[in-house]
């Protein structure tokens, strides 16, 4: 299968001992946002097993400059600004394409 021009963006964040709580807050207050912006096929949100101060963000974007465009709208400034106090070190974003899936 050839590869698709979605790309696929996890963000991890990693809250402080005791701030699970405020993280996972300010994250559920930018899904909704999050997921009415254009070119936003899929957000989720997901705790870590292992390590539950740890939340991961998936999201699914019809192309590459969408998820820039996301990182620029007010409500990741805000989330930005929400998390300071909370997170244990600075979050992690990193970007796929699809090589192959079913």
């Amino acid at each position: 299968m050839a590869a698709r021009s979605d790309v696929i963006v996890i963000a991890s964040a990693k809250a402080k001992p005791g701030s699970g709580k405020e993280l996972e807050r300010a994250l559920r207050d930018v899904a909704e946002p999050t997921r009415a912006q254009p070119g936003c096929v899929l957000f989720s949100l997901y705790r870590s097993v292992e390590n539950p101060s740890t939340i991961i963000g998936f999201e699914r974007r019809a192309r590459r400059g969408d998820h820039q465009r996301h990182l620029q709208g007010g409500h990741v400034q805000k989330l930005m600004s929400a998390m300071a106090e909370s997170l244990a070190e600075p979050p992690q974003i990193s970007s796929y394409e699809i090589v192959d899936e079913k």
